[in-house]
């Protein structure tokens, strides 16, 4: 049988975003404390901050993996499907 992979709350992703943005942890010392891989980190913080902008532009939150004729935003190579939204 196998590995299932781990989830994590909102709340706890949300804090690890804010500490590595805020300058209170780097991402190396953050994925240590809380057991998650550095790119993850990077991820979450990517997603957070892309978010974050477009809804500072006033879009609603990007629908990930949609193109961009359903979602908002622009889809990064939409003949690819890769899912990572540009803003």
């Amino acid at each position: 049988m196998g590995k299932q992979r781990k989830t994590w709350s909102t709340d706890l992703k949300e804090a690890i975003v804010l500490s590595v943005l805020r300058g209170e942890l780097g991402v190396a010392e953050a994925a240590r404390q809380h057991g998650v891989n550095e790119s993850l980190i990077h991820t979450w913080k990517t997603q957070f901050l892309e978010a974050g902008r477009a809804r500072l532009l006033g879009r609603t939150a990007p629908v990930w993996g949609l193109p961009a004729s359903l979602g908002t935003g622009t889809i990064m190579g939409s003949h690819r499907w890769s899912g990572r939204m540009i803003v």
